[in-house]
């Protein structure tokens, strides 16, 4: 009795375990479209905020990679952030690498990040914040001869905070785990 009872549950088990992996390749699948839809149109807005008002105000490409940074590590996702950055920096300054200058400090603070310290939507803004001072003063200043106008820092800062904000939260409402999970 006990040896059917255990066969039949086993059997079920099994069929069970085959359908939860069947639905969370479809729920990956449908995720992975939506994915890549949001990074090509944050592109778009990007390289569109550029090439239609003259500068580059809010960039929505790094406040999306320093929230994926800490929150969903997926190695394939970041990379492609990182090469549509550097293609990003390509059409706006004509070098392709330049866009590393911000983006290896900020991967590497992310890291220590994720390996030292409890989550807190504090250290997205941190990096995104860093990113963006290193854009600034050292791409854009130091690199380019292009020097920083303080109502156009100003505005960029408020306009991170609020984009990496409204990123983290949408994240956490998607059900990504923090970086402890």
């Amino acid at each position: 009795m006990f040896l059917e009872f255990h066969k039949a549950f086993s059997n079920f088990y099994d069929k069970k375990q085959l359908l939860l992996k069947t639905m969370l390749y479809l729920h990956e699948t449908k995720h992975t479209i939506l994915f890549t839809s949001l990074i090509l149109l944050l592109l778009l807005i990007d390289v569109g905020q550029f090439f239609l008002i003259g500068t580059h105000i809010i960039p929505l490409l790094l406040c999306l990679y320093c929230v994926l940074l800490l929150h969903h590590l997926r190695y394939i996702s970041l990379m492609c952030i990182a090469f549509l950055q550097c293609l990003e920096s390509f059409c706006f300054y004509n070098f392709f690498f330049i866009a590393c200058v911000y983006l290896i400090p900020i991967t590497l603070l992310a890291l220590f990040f994720r390996k030292n310290l409890y989550p807190s939507y504090a250290h997205t803004i941190a990096l995104a914040l860093a990113g963006t001072i290193i854009q600034i003063y050292a791409v854009e200043g130091y690199f380019l001869g292009i020097s920083p106008i303080s109502h156009y820092t100003i505005m960029r800062f408020s306009g991170i905070l609020l984009i990496t904000i409204c990123f983290s939260l949408t994240i956490n409402i998607w059900g990504v785990q923090d970086n402890r999970a």
